[in-house]
């Protein structure tokens, strides 16, 4: 599984190293900035997407929306689950808003259902 993660203020592979999550076969890349952030989600092919709302110099949210633009323009590949990781619950709920399939406070990644158990 690849996971593509953009967030400016944790690391977010340390984070889910110390949930004692096992990352066998899971390639997690972070970019700690938004630019070009569309061609970087289609130069990678993400399955899981993580998006942190508070980032530059788009927001997460934006990336959202560009990305959405994208696929229904471009046939970019929408990776298989997009997800908003905010300290803010307000922000999470504007990704769900705009088509994520989840969000999640960053603090509590470990309750994804998306690891290995």
């Amino acid at each position: 599984m690849r996971i593509l993660v953009f967030e400016d203020t944790y690391d977010i592979l340390e984070m889910v190293s110390n949930f004692a999550i096992n990352l066998d076969n899971i390639e997690i890349k972070q970019y700690w900035d938004t630019t070009n952030s569309t061609k970087r989600i289609d130069d990678f092919g993400p399955d899981i997407l993580l998006l942190d709302y508070y980032i530059s110099p788009k927001s997460g949210l934006q990336v959202l929306q560009d990305l959405n633009i994208e696929i229904s323009q471009k046939g970019i590949e929408r990776p298989k689950k997009i997800i908003g990781i905010s300290s803010s619950t307000t922000a999470n709920s504007k990704f769900l808003q705009f088509g994520a399939d989840e969000s999640i406070i960053k603090f509590e990644l470990n309750k994804l259902n998306i690891w290995n158990k």
